[in-house]
C-alpha cells in the first residue's frame, strides 16, 4: 500500500506498523476512544519504522528509519477514519 504525498506517510504507517493485524488496529481505536473521552491525555509509541504521537487533537506520524524527516500531522478524527477504513479493508480481505 502506498499513497501519494503527503498521505504516503499515513499509508506506509498503516501498512508497516498496524499491518494486517485487526487486534492491533482495534487496540489503537480503543486508545483513540480513551483520548476522546478524556481518560488519556496522550499516547506515544515507537514502532519498527514509525513513531506515533496521539493527543486529544492530533496524530503525528514520524519516520524512525526509512527516510529521516518523513512525517505527517493530521487531526485525530482523520487518523481515526483512516484506521477504521484500514480495519474494514483487512476484514474484507479476509473474507475473500
Amino acid at each position: 500500500m502506498s499513497g501519494l504525498p503527503p498521505d504516503d506517510v499515513l499509508a506506509d504507517y498503516l501498512a508497516q506498523e498496524v499491518r494486517p493485524d485487526a487486534h492491533r488496529a482495534q487496540g489503537m481505536l480503543n486508545v483513540l476512544a480513551a483520548l476522546r473521552q478524556g481518560r488519556r491525555d496522550r499516547w506515544d509509541v515507537t514502532g519498527d519504522t514509525w513513531s506515533l504521537e496521539l493527543n486529544r487533537a492530533r496524530a503525528s506520524i514520524h519516520s524512525e528509519v526509512a527516510i529521516p524527516g518523513r512525517s505527517q500531522d493530521l487531526p485525530l478524527e482523520e487518523f481515526e477514519d483512516a484506521l477504521r477504513s484500514w480495519l474494514e479493508f483487512m476484514e474484507l480481505s479476509r473474507g475473500h
